[in-house]
This record gives C-alpha cells, structure tokens and sequence, in this order.
C-alpha cells in the first residue's frame, strides 16, 4: 500500500506542476489544506474519495489519470489500444477501494475521448460518494439499486438497466440504495475540442 501512495502522490505532483499551481493554489481552489497535500504528495497522505474528486476537478484530470500506476496505464492504453480483447473482471485495474464501501475498477481506457470504469458500492452501507469532474459521464446500474442525488436536491433511485447522463462540472452524490451491493458501469466522456 505504502508502494501505491508513493506511486500517487508522484504522479499529483507531476499533474500538479505541469499545471503551473504551487501547493498553496491547489490548496486554495481544492479547500484542502497545503500540509495534507503535502503528505498525500510525500505518499504518506491516504485522501478519501471526495479529496480525489476534488483534486481531480481542479487538476481537469480523471481520477484514473491520477490513480492508474504507469505499467498498469500503459497495459490499460498500449496493449489493447488497437486490438479487439477479453478483459475478465479478475483482470481489471484497480483505481481505488475505499473501506470496502467504494470500489472503482478501470476497464477501458485506449481512447482519449472517453474511459470505462466499474463501481460497486456495498450493500445496506450508509456511506455516500460525492463527485464533480470536467468531463459528460453516463452510468448504467447493472445489479442493485443506487440512489443519485444532485446539488439542487434531485434525487433519483436507479435500478438495473437504469442510466444517468452526468453532465461536466455537475455536483453529484451516490449512495447504495439495496442491501445487496450496486455495481454500475461508467463512461467517461471527454472532448477534445477544447
């Protein structure tokens, strides 16, 4: 685990100052403050998964940019890149397991315009996960029920075969709405155009 942190706070850094931003910017548009930027950087840090988002939206990068380590990246991107491939879920790349409450897998990410994640969030747990990126992202409920709720207080229950367009820049908050876990299928949808 200590490796992976390591790995992240790297690869914060490197996005963060490839931005131009000083800890301190970061710190001003995330609300985080500079000395747990600094752990997490320094790999000693361990951010929840609203830190990351947070991270991320001022960053303009996904959570995999951040999270992906390199060799998985460049298996994720390279090898499958122009090719047609089975990806079992025993294979999938993890981008992060938060307490066992929120875990994200990556499936696809050999296109820039858009990425495929898995989410699955435990059953009967009372945990939310709040979210806002810079990019369109459609999620489609697979098994379980999920409950999404948005900034101006809509709230929609999802159920298998249910799907949610989120539009970039769009605070949003989902939460496992079953007592079994919700696995749902996510696409990141980026544009180009700038």
């Amino acid at each position: 685990m200590e490796n992976k942190q390591k790995n992240r706070g790297a690869r914060l850094k490197a996005w963060r100052q490839s931005r131009g931003l000083k800890l301190k910017d970061l710190a001003a548009r995330t609300g985080l403050s500079i000395g747990f930027l600094s752990k997490i950087e320094n790999g000693t840090g361990n951010p929840s998964v609203d830190n990351i988002q947070k991270i991320c939206y001022v960053l303009g990068v996904t959570p995999n940019d951040l999270l992906t380590q390199k060799s998985e990246e460049e298996l994720l991107i390279h090898v499958y890149q122009n090719s047609s491939y089975v990806l079992r879920s025993s294979e999938r790349c993890l981008l992060y397991d938060f307490s066992g409450s929120v875990r994200l897998e990556s499936i696809f990410e050999g296109n820039s315009n858009f990425k495929v994640n898995v989410m699955t969030l435990t059953g009967g747990a009372q945990e939310q996960y709040s979210a806002m990126h810079s990019y369109d992202e459609l999620g489609v409920v697979a098994s379980g029920s999920m409950s999404v709720t948005f900034e101006d207080e809509t709230k929609y229950i999802l159920n298998p075969g249910d799907a949610l367009m989120v539009r970039a820049n769009q605070h949003h908050t989902v939460a496992c709405a079953s007592e079994k876990e919700c696995v749902s299928y996510w696409v990141e949808i980026s544009s180009n155009n700038g």
